[in-house]
């Protein structure tokens, strides 16, 4: 009887940990791709505020499978004036759900338009307006919170 208890006991605590695990895995990329949008927000910011007209286009495209990946454009505006340099990265993996919020309340999944994020010049202010991104993935969210006036990004984990 001992004995068997001893198995179910151990077998509760590999379970629960598998369970853990698991958990863990799934919901990595999400963060990964939040922390690449940061970076990608922080690096466009520099260059507007250096002068360069620029701004960051966030958009699905998809695959030949179906399989949905977030992908981001940086395009800046070159030295001359007179072309534009664009890039593309993939930042979030297939099933990394990415929804804004223009007003705080509603959120919005991204559609056949790209949703356009850009700096003021001047101020390093945020220029094309959003209160809030939530990327998703498993059982994790991420929340960026996008400070109008300074042009801070706040993250947080719900």
């Amino acid at each position: 009887m001992v004995e068997m208890i001893i198995v179910v006991a151990i077998l509760s605590i590999v379970a629960g940990g598998l369970f853990l695990g698991i958990g863990m895995i799934t919901s990595k990329p999400a963060e990964k791709c939040a922390n690449k949008l940061v970076s990608l927000m922080q690096r466009n910011r520099i260059t507007t505020m250096g002068k360069l007209e620029a701004w960051l286009e966030i958009y699905y495209k998809v695959d030949p499978s179906g399989k949905k990946y977030v992908y981001v454009k940086e395009v800046i505006r070159t030295e001359s004036g007179a072309a534009y340099e664009e890039k593309e990265t993939q930042i979030g993996e297939a099933g990394v759900e990415l929804r804004y919020s223009i007003d705080g309340a509603t959120y919005a999944e991204l559609g056949t338009s790209p949703l356009k994020i850009s700096y003021d010049r001047s101020s390093g202010a945020f220029k094309d307006y959003c209160k809030y991104i939530k990327i998703e993935k498993g059982n994790k969210t991420i929340k960026l919170e996008l400070v109008q006036r300074t042009g801070k990004i706040i993250v947080t984990t719900e």
